[in-house]
């Protein structure tokens, strides 16, 4: 009796089939090889005009009014966060920071809140309660920074072009357009955080939030009330016209330093830096 023995092997692989998946283990992917240039203006200008901003504020668009989410992480692409002190808050789209033991002036990226201490305009509509509002997020806490290279590290003014976030992650610049408080401001190209901000205007509007209600001023960028602007032309009656005074030795009370000091900008006031003027006056 005969046993035939047959052997087995296994088909060989497809030579095809192996390059294959060398090429890609080997290949990396497209997000890690491709590299954008982007075209760094060295200046450029955040402040818009009236007529530029009116144009801004009332722009229609398609978007729909959803809600919109104000923390991220902040900066992005940052291991550990190097926080700076708020030194001063101008109004809502400007402030002062400690950056290296320097006083700098920011202008923030993406937004225009209606002015209060610009001296070739008028008081706008809502920007008293703007301004308050980023006194109240802002005044003595400490906040992340971040640059935008396809805006230029500075404005005309010299002001460094930033976006600011709270030490909770919340996009500051962000937040007081979704709140109402602030325009969304394209300059002249398109910024990092454009789409975001620009859904935020629509939320915004779609809610009556803020300027953008019937009540207040309606989206218009437009001079402010009789009683908006009391409460500036009573400090100004009361302690002088900006440019009257600039140092601690003509001042009289604590109220007309800070005055001095938040609204005319006389930042020489607080020589240590800490958001108090004259400190013989405003030590209590």
């Amino acid at each position: 009796m005969f046993f035939i023995i047959a052997a087995f092997t296994a088909p060989p692989v497809a030579k095809e089939s192996v390059t294959e998946i060398t090429n890609q283990e080997n290949t990396p992917s497209t997000q890690e090889t491709t590299n954008s240039t982007v075209n760094t203006p060295t200046e450029s200008n955040q402040e818009p005009s009236t007529a530029d901003s009116a144009s801004t504020a009332i722009q229609s668009t398609a978007a729909t009014a959803v809600p919109v989410a104000t923390k991220s992480e902040a900066p992005a692409n940052t291991q550990s966060v190097t926080l700076y002190n708020v030194i001063k808050v101008v109004d809502g789209d400007t402030i002062d920071v400690s950056i290296n033991g320097k006083t700098k002036r920011l202008r923030l990226i993406g937004i225009n809140t209606p002015e209060t201490v610009d001296p070739r305009t008028v008081v706008q509509c809502f920007g008293k309660e703007a301004s308050d509002k980023a006194k109240e997020l802002l005044t003595g806490k400490k906040v992340s920074l971040e640059a935008d290279s396809t805006q230029g590290e500075l404005d005309k003014y010299s002001r460094l072009l930033r976006y600011v976030f709270l030490e909770d992650g919340t996009n500051f610049n962000l937040y007081m357009i979704k709140e109402g408080y602030a325009y969304e401001y394209t300059y002249s190209t398109p910024y990092k955080y454009q789409v975001e901000f620009k859904a935020a205007q629509v939320y915004a509007k779609a809610n009556n939030k803020g300027l953008w209600s019937p009540s207040t001023c309606n989206g218009e960028l437009k001079a402010a009330t009789q009683a908006q602007t009391t409460t500036t032309s009573q400090s100004s009656t009361t302690f002088g016209a900006c440019g009257t005074k600039a140092t601690c030795s003509q001042m009289t009370s604590c109220e007309e330093a800070k005055y001095f000091l938040n609204t005319c900008g006389v930042i020489k006031l607080d020589g240590d830096s800490d958001g108090t003027p004259c400190e013989s006056l405003c030590s209590d």
